[in-house]
């Protein structure tokens, strides 16, 4: 059996996307799949701005605005004691239009290279799995239910089931990327636990997805993206007449017997004369969190669901499960393609678990600004207490420290440097080129984002220009690692970027920088390819 080179497992958001990252990287991949279609379940509704950095690198964020929400609508998000009931406090966050403007008036590294997307999964995986199969580098085979895998010293066997036939599928790969979403057999299989735990007060939710133009209604209070009433929330979908609306379950059996009458169940809820056109779809569903223990057995590598879990707020589940297919998908390359080392696949975890931590705990600091809300409203509190304590708490979806400013501080794979580390806050992004940060995003002087300079392998931006990118370079290719080499002459961006020299990673994270030639060109190579 000729093995493949990638297996994935999971053709959802983040096996779609690591499979385009692999295709990027020029390196082939099975993807697999136990359903047919792509989901008509509305799992999330934002790409934040680093994730759409990646995916305007890939080639899809285009595409991926095209099929969202439209850029002059904006993010606001009103809390209120429901829509039979008054509001206490609106957060206004901007639409895609008024960002860019931003990012342009503002060009000073604090800002991403692109807006954050509001955008369905409905609407999300069409797009991708058109990509995935534009893409000759990707074999989509949907109806495969994967069942087992075994390892050895050379690759990956996996038993795959046709979920047709129940035939048994045998494929061998190198490395098998699990993104088989939270309830993972691929993470059961390789024997990895998980920790984590459920939410006091949420003992469980239950969904329902409709049409309503009715936006006399549902505009009572504004216009919104979210809709917080504590005991339900409405996502504004589309704007257009779709939306979705989650009950936050009293009791522990409350949804054990979901309602006989959604419509109904959801009228009495919102206490309003509503006028629903449809109901498109129901589910119960258990608020938690959780994080594998590991991320990596041997070849096997876990992202998205499958390494980690977490609640709603703040949007940081499938965004984190894009940080993930990035990060896997150009190690896996880099040892496929023959110029990575062993220790790429060692710090695949060392990476991505502490992102994955800590986007776990910034999500449940968020959820618990929303309970102690609730917690006010039922003491008694009035509602201009309320809103002060949801004002001064409020950081939802607009944790630029957390979506822009993580760092790889204990990664093998990058060259750290002595000496303090530059200030850190989950509020605020702080522009760096400090190691294993991602680089300040910025206009140069053409227009254009630095980004766009980025090749798709490393990349060594020299803001100097005068041979002392040389060494460097010779020892890359001494040792096979590809390295794009753009000149950047920007002196506002050099103030930014605080390097002559930045040697950037395939996932855009700083691996070294100086003003010099370091000492020895070789060893740097060695280790930010993993070898050494």
């Amino acid at each position: 059996m000729e093995p493949v080179p990638v297996l994935i497992v999971g053709a959802g958001p983040i096996g779609m996307i690591a499979a385009l990252a692999l295709a990027r990287q020029g390196v082939p991949c099975v993807l697999v799949d136990q359903g047919v279609e792509t989901s008509v379940h509305p799992k999330l509704d934002y790409v934040n701005s680093r994730s759409m950095e990646f995916l305007r690198r890939l080639g899809i964020a285009d595409d991926i605005r095209a099929a969202g929400v439209a850029p002059e609508h904006r993010a606001d998000v009103i809390w209120s004691t429901g829509l039979a009931g008054e509001p206490i406090t609106t957060w206004d966050l901007p639409s895609v239009a008024e960002e860019r403007r931003r990012i342009t008036e503002r060009n000073d590294g604090t800002q991403p290279a692109e807006p954050g997307q509001r955008i369905s999964q409905i609407e999300l995986e069409p797009v991708l799995r058109a990509h995935c199969r534009r893409e000759p580098l990707v074999e989509l085979r949907c109806g495969l239910r994967f069942d087992t895998l075994t390892q050895d010293d050379e690759g990956v066997t996996s038993t795959l089931v046709d979920t047709m036939t129940d035939e048994q599928v045998p494929l061998r790969s190198r490395y098998v990327i699990g993104c088989d979403g939270a309830s993972s057999r691929v993470r059961d299989v390789v024997g990895i636990g998980e920790e984590g735990f459920d939410v006091p007060g949420l003992p469980g939710a239950f969904m329902v997805h409709f049409k309503s133009r009715d936006l006399d209604t549902l505009h009572r209070h504004g216009r919104f993206w979210h809709y917080f009433a504590f005991r339900y929330v409405i996502i504004a979908q589309d704007e257009v007449d779709t939306w979705t609306v989650h009950v936050n379950g009293q009791d522990p059996a409350e949804f054990d017997t979901p309602p006989a009458d959604p419509e109904a169940f959801l009228l009495e809820t919102l206490g309003t004369e509503l006028k629903i056109d449809k109901v498109l779809l129901t589910s119960r569903w258990r608020p938690g969190f959780m994080i594998a223990d590991r991320y990596r057995a041997g070849r096997v590598l876990l992202a998205g669901d499958s390494a980690h879990r977490m609640f709603p707020t703040g949007a940081y589940g499938m965004n984190t499960g894009i940080g993930d297919a990035i990060d896997a998908a150009w190690k896996i390359a880099a040892l496929v393609k023959g110029f990575g080392g062993p220790a790429l696949l060692d710090s695949y975890h060392d990476e991505r678990r502490p992102v994955g931590l800590l986007n776990m705990h910034t999500s449940h600091r968020h959820l618990g600004v929303h309970l102690k809300a609730g917690t006010l409203l039922r003491e008694g509190a009035p509602p201009e207490a309320v809103a002060a304590h949801l004002d001064a708490e409020r950081g939802e979806n607009e944790y630029r420290g957390i979506e822009l400013g993580y760092r790889y501080r204990d990664s093998p794979v990058i060259c750290h440097e002595d000496g303090p580390e530059p200030a850190w806050s989950p509020r605020e992004y702080t522009p760096t080129t400090w190691p294993g940060s991602r680089p300040p995003g910025l206009l140069v002087e053409d227009g254009t984002p630095i980004l766009d300079r980025f090749g798709p392998s490393f990349t060594l931006v020299d803001f100097a220009g005068d041979g002392r990118a040389r060494p460097l370079l010779d020892a890359a290719a001494a040792q096979g690692l590809p390295v794009a080499h753009t000149v950047v002459t920007d002196a506002g961006a050099r103030r930014i970027w605080e390097r002559d020299l930045v040697l950037l990673r395939p996932d855009h994270h700083v691996a070294w920088r100086g003003n010099e030639p370091h000492p020895d060109p070789a060893a740097v190579i060695r280790r930010v390819r993993g070898a050494g």
